[in-house]
């Protein structure tokens, strides 16, 4: 491959998330890019869905949480849906439920849902990998909730068609999305971060979770948004 090869951007998300950032990318950057797809966390089913009937509310931390909630046996739709962001938000308005968003991070829908203080019993969907305790948070506050894992995120093997860009003559922008996603990224490489790699980071906590030796090559977006994130990479291809 030519050293001038146009860069590539490596998306590692869950597919389903991959796929839509993809055609965000390709229309943002048209042929100024390539994309390659190598998920490193495959969304599987977890626990079952409770009896809803005590539930009054549900938070969600992102969209495979409104996805798994959707797919199960027992969902109900019209109940109000605390997001962390407008796209889960997005998400949970096309399942049939009543969003609210916070607009940003964890922090952020803590503290939409200690201002509003709704009543009755909230149910936070989430994965089987979760930073924090936002249930206990929102206990410690005074309100009604609980948690429940309701899929899982599985390891995958990064390809080896990542691998090769990686290591070879190419500029390869790899946007990280999640704490989780850093953690897998850098250990699917081990050792150091490979020249001509950029690490946009969705948020501080994204780049915090990488090894020291990997925050050289990372950037921290100016908001915890998509849109953010593709002004991120945007920076990193240059004028």
């Amino acid at each position: 491959m030519p050293d001038n090869a146009a860069p590539l951007i490596l998306l590692t998300r869950p597919r389903a998330q991959a796929d839509r950032f993809a055609a965000d990318c390709a229309a943002r950057f048209g042929d100024a890019a390539a994309i390659l797809i190598a998920p490193l966390i495959e969304i599987v089913p977890g626990a079952a869905l409770p009896d809803l009937a005590g539930i009054d509310g549900l938070i969600f931390t992102s969209e495979n949480g409104v996805r798994a909630f959707a797919a199960a046996p027992g969902a109900r739709h019209g109940l109000p849906a605390y997001c962390v962001g407008d796209r889960t938000a997005a998400t949970a308005r096309d399942a049939g439920l009543v969003p609210h968003s916070a607009g940003g991070t964890a922090d952020d829908l803590v503290a939409l849902l200690l201002s509003q203080r709704p009543s009755g019993q909230l149910l936070h969907v989430h994965g089987a990998h979760v930073t924090g305790d936002l249930a206990g948070r929102l206990r410690a506050g005074g309100l009604q909730a609980q948690g429940l894992a309701a899929y899982d995120q599985l390891e995958q093997p990064l390809a080896a068609r990542a691998l090769a860009a990686l290591n070879g003559p190419r500029v390869v922008i790899a946007p990280l999305f999640s704490p989780r996603s850093a953690m897998l990224f850098a250990r699917a490489l081990g050792g150091a971060v490979p020249a001509r790699t950029a690490l946009p980071c969705l948020s501080p906590a994204v780049c915090a979770a990488l090894p020291a030796g990997y925050r050289d090559s990372a950037t921290i977006c100016d908001a915890p948004t998509g849109e953010a994130m593709l002004s991120e990479i945007a920076r990193q291809l240059g004028p």
